[in-house]
């Protein structure tokens, strides 16, 4: 993974962080849909970028 994606994901990963801290620490179903949703599929597309099957 590049230096950029790295950056990418932490960034992604610490506000998919604060998020879930605003829930309680934890992402409801509701919050799915929305901004911790769209992080949490953002996140597995990183792990998954240079999966051919995907």
């Amino acid at each position: 993974m590049s230096d950029d994606m790295k950056l990418l994901r932490s960034r992604l990963e610490k506000r998919l962080k604060e998020e879930a801290a605003e829930n309680g620490g934890f992402i409801d179903h509701e919050a799915m849909n929305g901004i911790p949703g769209g992080l949490m599929i953002a996140l597995y597309e990183l792990d998954h970028l240079h999966d051919p099957e995907i």
